[in-house]
């Protein structure tokens, strides 16, 4: 099925007339530069030949006047050259100055005096050959020499003033030009934008509008195409510009095959803006075939041709045996073919055969960045000799041709731009009806004009007819709310707002609006409008604001502060009534929290919230701060930090509490701990002093008995009361007083019964005591085993020997056991020995405190007597078997 055009939305067409001024404006600024800088090359070759000229000038008097002084005929030859060469460049300054009747002007007065010049000199040397040197020299101090060369410094000055002034001036004009053309850029784009963002809006009102868009946006393609062909004809007609530099390149060089690709040249159709070019070329130069060729490493491409013959004309293309313009290429300069047949490289080219080239004169089209495409090129099927000016007119057409191939891509971008955009108003419109944010568009009197599908389903409305071309006031709950809503878009141009609206049934929602004021096709104000259904989020903030206050009076009833400190910024936000009673603003900023924290308590503060990181952001520190009547309060700090997915740190957030109480009555506790830690060690204290003052009398009694029997009675309870003085000796003098270090306790115990028995030159203990922390009530009765075996030990096995092993081992066993080794390598025990039947006072202590601590006792040794005790300690205080540090 096929739909009719419409017509293009003025809006549309004065956006499309506008883009055409911008872009003629940007075209109209390339130009004048092209054309300003071949003025500028102008100017320099003109310049370039008034020097070779005034140089040829003095060359011809210094000669003339060596000559005169020297006799020399190498100064006779060298002014003959000047003189030539005054003549060539005069000749040269007539071709560059045609077009200026001034400089020619000049250029008649300046030949008269150069020919005087050179018949004077040439007179003088006639007279230096015929009447001799002096003679010559008489005539160039007598002559007039010296008034003619001023003569002729004086034009050439003249004419080198008036090129710099007719350069000054196109360089003002093409100034002008530029700013004119980018003031008609700048102020013609922003117009283009808006109307075609209007024109894409008003397109896509429906699925048959939309149609028609796609429809005025061919008939723009097609109008855009015409302006194209304009564009041509008007740069045809233009002055030709300056010739691009270019450099020799090989055929397959990459960049240059890269920029031949971009200008879209090749296996193109013929183009009538190009067909001018090389018609004008073989006219202009009366040849019979001109061709525009684009060469790239495996043939050459006729864009344009006149005056080509079949096969190849239909053809367009030849291979590179039949290509002169290959050389083009290559060479990146100019090649002149007079006569092909004897021409060393053009000879054996199999267009001379086929094509019937005869005389050959191609230049090179080269892009500002110096990659030559190909070449423009004229032939003839005779041996003709191409004149300088010749190559000239050539090489001016040729910049002609590539001014037009960079408006043809310029063109082409355009028209690529305009479907991009074309095709982004389509996607916009698109988006507009398929979002699910409501969107209504509304005239001046406030009635419907277009509504979206999301508005329809958001106010409960089945097709958007039922809302077009009514009121949008009979859509809000408030019809003044609403009236005032439309008086402050007119006056301000757009704004925002929340208000209830009524669906069609009569229920309510909460919406947020935006307007703005647009201009449709007529340029009459409309307004469009954005909507969104804010119900469930204004529960949620009514939620939230519920949650917070109830955070709040729970904050309040606490005494607790909560807190959000951003980084960043340094600003942090504050809630609770902890933050007044100590004089906080509730927003404020990090660094005034600092200030009134306590200066030993600060770097600690912030050393603790430096450390948090993404896999542990929670910290907690106590600390003091100032209040305000200059009182310390501490401070609870529970903080947790938040990260983001690179592990910037976004915020820290949390919770303080006021411990000072807490703090104060730690203070108290410790205080009393400690009194009663000096109470105990003054006890233990006591008590060990006792039994040393009980083991002293014992000694006492002990030295005044005569009887061996009881003096070694006397003696082992005087080691039974040190075993248990030293339990007490150690416990004072450690930090903590219901623990003993068992194995330090043993070490000093074997020290004290070696000691006292006399067996430190003949007994070596050995000993293996694992840091055992024993609660007292287990390490007294334990102390007092071990005393009883280590002094058995010593009292029966080392009898008549000069040396012994006496070994000790403590370690822990099982879990809340201990086991104790007491070994000596002694005698040994009887075969039938049995500990339960013995008569002696140390064995029967050593069994009844091993059934008071529960442990198990064994007895044996192959060489030696060997006692192991295996003790269990009070599982009530788990903690108080281990390894002591």
């Amino acid at each position: 099925m096929k739909f009719g055009r419409v017509p293009a939305p003025p809006s549309m067409v004065a956006a499309v007339g506008l883009l055409v001024l911008v872009i003629s404006a940007s075209l109209w600024t390339h130009y004048e530069g092209l054309n300003a800088s071949a003025w500028r090359q102008h100017t320099v070759d003109v310049r370039i030949e008034l020097a070779r000229f005034e140089t040829a000038v003095m060359d011809m008097s210094r000669s003339v006047s060596g000559y005169a002084v020297s006799g020399l005929e190498s100064w006779v030859l060298s002014y003959r050259r000047a003189s030539a060469d005054a003549d060539e460049r005069l000749w040269q300054l007539r071709a560059l100055t045609v077009d200026n009747p001034v400089q020619q002007q000049r250029l008649d007065q300046l030949a008269p005096s150069l020919e005087r010049l050179m018949q004077s000199l040439s007179a003088t040397v006639e007279i230096g050959a015929r009447d001799g040197l002096e003679a010559a020299r008489q005539r160039v101090a007598a002559g007039p020499n010296p008034s003619r060369s001023a003569l002729v410094e004086t034009l050439v000055r003249a004419l080198d003033a008036e090129e710099l002034r007719l350069l000054n001036l196109r360089e003002a004009r093409a100034d002008r030009n530029a700013s004119l053309a980018m003031a008609i850029i700048l102020v013609g784009s922003l117009p283009v934008l808006v109307l075609l963002a209007w024109s894409g809006i008003a397109l896509q009102r429906s699925i048959v509008q939309l149609r028609q868009a796609s429809d005025t946006a061919q008939v723009q393609a097609e109008h855009l195409h015409e302006l194209n062909e304009a564009l041509w004809q008007a740069v045809s007609d233009r002055e030709a510009a300056p010739a691009v530099p270019s450099v020799a390149q090989p055929l397959d060089d990459p960049a240059r095959l890269a920029a031949l690709r971009h200008t879209g040249l090749l296996d193109s159709s013929p183009e009538e803006s190009l067909d001018r070019f090389t018609r004008l070329a073989a006219r202009t130069l009366q040849a019979p075939i001109c061709l525009l060729s684009v060469v790239d490493d495996k043939r050459q491409f006729f864009k344009s041709a006149v005056g080509l013959h079949e096969p190849w004309a239909s053809a367009r293309e030849t291979d590179l045996l039949l290509s002169f313009c290959q050389h083009v290429v290559v060479s990146g300069a100019a090649v002149a073919v007079d006569d092909a047949a004897l021409d060393p490289v053009a000879r054996d080219n199999q267009a001379v055969r086929v094509l019937g080239v005869a005389a050959y004169l191609g230049v090179p089209l080269a892009t500002p960045e110096g990659h030559v495409l190909g070449a423009l090129c004229a032939i003839d099927h005779q041996p003709r000799r191409w004149s300088e000016q010749d190559r000239l007119v050539l090489e001016r057409i040729a910049q002609s041709v590539l001014a037009g191939i960079a408006v043809r891509m310029q063109l082409g971008k355009l028209e690529r731009r305009v479907e991009a955009r074309t095709a982004q108003v389509r996607m916009l419109t698109d988006a507009i009806e398929h979002s699910i944010n409501a969107f209504h568009i509304a005239d001046a009197e406030l009635r419907f004009t277009y509504v979206n599908e999301a508005y329809c389903r958001m106010w409960g409305y089945a097709t958007p007819l039922e809302i077009v071309g009514t009121s949008a006031l009979e859509h809000g709950t408030d019809s003044r709310q609403m009236r005032h809503l439309y008086a402050e878009l007119r006056s301000q141009g757009s704004c925002w707002l929340e208000y209830t609206a009524r669906r069609k049934d009569g229920s309510t929602f909460e919406v947020l609006m935006h307007a703005h004021v647009a201009r449709n096709e007529a340029g009459e104000g409309v307004y469009a409008v954005s909507a969104i259904d804010i119900t469930e989020r204004k529960r949620a903030e009514q939620a939230m604001r519920t949650s917070e206050e109830r955070l709040r009076l729970a904050l309040e009833a606490a005494r607790m502060g909560a807190y959000e400190y951003e980084p960043a910024t340094g600003k942090a936000q504050r809630t609770g009534g902890l933050y007044s009673s100590l004089g906080l603003p509730l927003q404020g900023y990090d660094a005034q929290y600092l200030q009134r924290v306590h200066p030993h308590d600060r770097k600690v503060l912030l050393a603790t919230r430096g450390a948090v990181t993404p896999h542990e952001p929670a910290y907690v520190v106590e600390y003091r701060f100032q209040a305000p009547d200059g009182a310390w309060v501490w401070l609870d700090d529970h903080g947790m930090a938040s990260f983001s997915e690179d592990g910037t740190l976004l915020r820290q957030f949390g919770t303080n509490r006021d411990i000072t109480a807490r703090r104060e009555a730690d203070v108290a506790l410790h205080s009393a701990l400690a009194e009663k830690e000096v109470l105990v060690q003054e006890i233990h204290h006591r008590v060990k002093n006792n039994l040393q003052v009980i083991s002293s009398l014992l000694q006492l009694q002990r030295r005044q008995l005569r009887e061996p029997a009881l003096q070694e009675v006397f003696s082992e309870a005087e080691s039974r009361v040190r075993a248990m003085a030293l339990v007490h000796e150690r416990l004072y003098q450690q930090h903590h007083l219901s623990r003993l270090d068992f194995g330090d306790y043993l070490h000093g115990l074997v020290e004290q019964l070696v000691r006292a028995t006399g067996s430190r030159a003949t007994v070596r203990p050995e000993l293996d005591l694992q840091p055992l922390l024993l609660p007292v009530n287990t390490a007294i009765p334990l102390g007092l085993i071990a005393s009883e075996l280590i002094t058995n030990a010593l009292k029966y096995a080392y009898q008549g020997r000069t040396s012994g092993v006496l070994r000790v081992e403590l370690r822990a066993a099982d879990a809340g056991q201990l086991s104790l080794l007491v070994a000596d390598d002694g005698p040994g025990l009887p075969a039938n020995f049995d500990p339960k039947a013995t008569t002696s006072l140390g064995m029967r202590l050593v069994l009844m405190l091993s059934r008071q601590l529960g442990a198990q006792v064994s007895f044996g040794g192959e060489s030696g007597t060997r006692c192991c005790i295996k003790a269990p300690v009070d599982r009530s205080l788990p903690s108080e078997v281990v390894p002591s540090l």
